[in-house]
């Protein structure tokens, strides 16, 4: 028996657990707005193919809607997919013209989760003897965002503070930039700089502001134990906020032409040598 027919006989048989969804149904629209960057609801995001689902099984994530279409649905993986969300979530099958309005690639990419945000005990992270927070301050692009969230996944970070949001965790392009590590690093983002810091200074952090003026290379600290590091938004920089409490600056050398390196490119450097130093590496 071939993948379309499994597919289609799959679905006559689970038809009591399985809405067939027109492009105005409430959840269609949900994707819709998710896909395009349009949703007021910050506490979920949508994945689109087959990439994202053994990621969303290992961290055990809360997934509010399974949306596929049938002739996307190309593999035993996708068909294991239908058959392990039936009976757990709320299952969508959508036509190919539904697809079509939901999406202009052309690939075949009709199967879409709609994922909870994970949620984290911060204050347990933050108690911790040793460990590693890195602050996004004001970053405007949701790739940048998705970098330094895979870097974060990389070298085990364990949180990653928001600030002064620019762009959106849950943007399309910062999931797909993150590669799935939207799915296992603890993320908080906060109404201002002063309540992120009151947080910090709570625990002990030492506060480290990567600013291109600090005189001080990265390669020369011996960071804390309880690391905190800033990053900048890509136009403006580090929030005026932060240099009114204590903190330690340091920088990049540049040895060319060029005064700064991107921010997700920059975010890595640091993060991978505060890291490894404190790994004693």
């Amino acid at each position: 028996m071939d993948i379309s027919t499994t597919v289609n006989n799959l679905i006559e048989k689970n038809k009591a657990n399985i809405k067939f969804a027109s492009f105005n149904d409430e959840v269609i629209t949900k994707a819709y707005e998710l896909l395009n960057d349009k949703c007021a609801d910050q506490s979920v995001f949508i994945t689109e193919g087959m990439w994202s689902i053994p990621k969303i099984f290992d961290n055990n994530c809360q997934v509010e809607a399974f949306i596929f279409n049938p002739e996307s649905i190309k593999s035993a993986d996708g068909i294991n997919a239908i058959k392990t969300f039936l009976g757990k979530t709320k299952v969508y099958v959508i036509s190919q013209k539904v697809l079509n309005r939901l999406t202009k690639r052309n690939d075949d990419n009709g199967i879409y989760c709609i994922v909870k945000m994970p949620e984290y005990n911060v204050d347990k992270i933050l108690s911790k003897d040793k460990s590693i927070v890195c602050i996004l301050d004001g970053i405007e692009k949701p790739g940048n965002i998705g970098t330094i969230l895979r870097t974060s996944d990389a070298t085990n970070i364990d949180l990653v503070m928001v600030v002064n949001r620019r762009a959106k965790v849950t943007n399309t392009q910062c999931v797909k930039g993150s590669m799935g590590a939207i799915f296992n690093v603890p993320i908080k983002t906060y109404a201002s700089v002063k309540d992120c810091w009151r947080e910090l200074e709570k625990y002990g952090y030492t506060i480290y502001l990567a600013d291109t003026r600090a005189t001080t290379d990265y390669f020369n600290f011996k960071y804390a134990d309880k690391t905190a590091l800033v990053m900048g938004s890509e136009r403006y920089g580090i929030s005026e906020e932060w240099y009114n409490n204590k903190h330690e600056l340091l920088k990049l050398k540049m040895l060319g032409q060029c005064d700064s390196l991107n921010v997700g490119v920059a975010t890595s450097v640091l993060l991978y040598d505060i890291k490894m130093k404190q790994l004693g590496e």
